[in-house]
């Protein structure tokens, strides 16, 4: 699940339940790392992020102990708390669940060469959907009646 962003954007959303020695690195180039669309196993899990003249930006749920690794030679790397919708929050009166007694505990390794790489902790909170309005389907009628036309056979592989 490695991904790399070499003088471009990429955007790589999580599919999987367990990470274990991921690496995502940005040359020249924007990397961003869902890892809030696929709940996480409980347990421990580890990924690398590497910006070199780039940016890496790696998202993670609010209930995921984090512990990073990180180093930075003419660049940056830290954290933020933001919403679903990306709105910045702060970290004061927010409640951060500790490493040590997270279900899911996330350790990362960062080094940002001329680069930034930024953990981005997304508050979930509750979701709700906005109420649909469905209109019923028409009845069937008992007249099924029967197809006319030209017919052709679609090839198959």
């Amino acid at each position: 699940m490695s991904s790399m962003s070499l003088f471009g954007d990429v955007e790589h959303i999580n599919t999987h339940a367990h990470l274990e020695g991921e690496r995502f690195t940005a040359v020249f180039g924007e990397l961003t790392v869902d890892l809030t669309r696929q709940r996480l196993a409980p347990g421990d899990h580890a990924i690398s992020a590497y910006a070199l003249f780039g940016q890496v930006t790696i998202r993670v749920p609010d209930d995921a102990g984090i512990h990073l690794d990180g180093s930075a030679i003419m660049g940056q790397t830290g954290y933020e708390w933001r919403s679903e919708d990306n709105e910045p929050h702060s970290a004061g009166g927010l409640p951060e669940i500790e490493f040590e007694t997270a279900p899911v505990r996330l350790r990362i390794t960062a080094v940002a060469l001329f680069g930034e790489v930024k953990i981005v902790r997304v508050v979930t909170g509750e979701r709700t959907a906005p109420a649909l309005s469905v209109e019923p389907l028409p009845e069937m009628s008992s007249n099924t009646g029967s197809y006319e036309g030209e017919t052709r056979r679609i090839a198959s592989l």
